[in-house]
């Protein structure tokens, strides 16, 4: 099964957990249905039981064999998933440390300090969205202020929903929906989703579970910290997994 060669087995391990998978053997039957030479299946059993991804019967003879073909499976992911964004975060790294070495801008972490930043930044989430963007909109949130830029990105949000993308957004329990988001809500229900829950956690956007924009604000509008753009799943992942919770206790 190339399928499992490509999450990580060898050729021998790939062959020999495709069979168990389906059935228990002795390593004798092993051998001979993978066709893996008697004296090479002991120690390619003993490298799938390392792994934890078979076991051995305490019956006579003993037989090799796995206890639940998805739960073996998902390892199998998991640990390649762990694998991928190790990987990515290590191409990421590099690439950043080379622009930051030619006092480059670098993609992956974006800093804003000012108002222009912001909206430079903030751009991002619905240029680069391509299935889903998560947002949080904390007790700080004020949808009147500055109704000139708001209405910007509500614009913003209506192009991004044409492009079969889909917008939830948590909003403060008390704070008025401006009436074009209110609007696409109710005409666009099933893209443009709309919960209610007070929180100070940080604003933020989660773009397709890989990236993050995080936005410094206060409770008087004018104080601006600042904005962050991260491209890091984990980072992502663990903030989806924040959004979701919100989501559930949200009405």
């Amino acid at each position: 099964m190339k399928e499992l060669e490509q999450l990580g087995l060898t050729y021998y391990e790939s062959n020999a957990l495709e069979i168990l998978l389906k059935e228990a053997l002795t390593p004798k039957e092993l051998s001979k249905k993978s066709k893996i030479p008697l004296g090479k299946v002991y120690s390619v059993i003993l490298s799938l039981e390392q792994k934890n991804l078979v076991k051995q019967s305490e019956t006579r003879p003993k037989k090799i064999y796995v206890e639940n073909a998805s739960a073996v499976v998902d390892r199998l992911i998991s640990k390649k998933q762990d694998e991928h964004e190790q990987l990515l975060s290590d191409v990421r790294k590099i690439a950043t440390e080379i622009d930051l070495s030619k006092s480059q801008p670098t993609k992956f972490f974006e800093i804003g300090t000012t108002i222009e930043d912001n909206k430079r930044i903030q751009s991002r989430t619905f240029n680069e969205a391509q299935k889903e963007v998560c947002q949080i909109l904390n007790i700080y949130h004020k949808p009147k202020s500055n109704r000139q830029s708001k209405i910007r990105w509500e614009k913003e949000i209506e192009n991004v929903i044409k492009r079969e993308v889909i917008f939830r957004t948590i909003y403060p329990e008390n704070c008025e929906i401006p009436p074009f988001l209110d609007k696409l809500n109710k005409t666009m229900p099933e893209k443009f989703q709309i919960k209610r829950l007070n929180t100070l956690f940080a604003r933020c956007d989660i773009i397709d579970a890989k990236k993050v924009l995080i936005k410094l604000v206060h409770q008087d509008p004018i104080n601006f910290g600042g904005v962050l753009f991260i491209e890091n799943e984990k980072l992502a992942e663990n903030i989806q997994k924040i959004f979701e919770q919100f989501w559930e206790e949200a009405t």
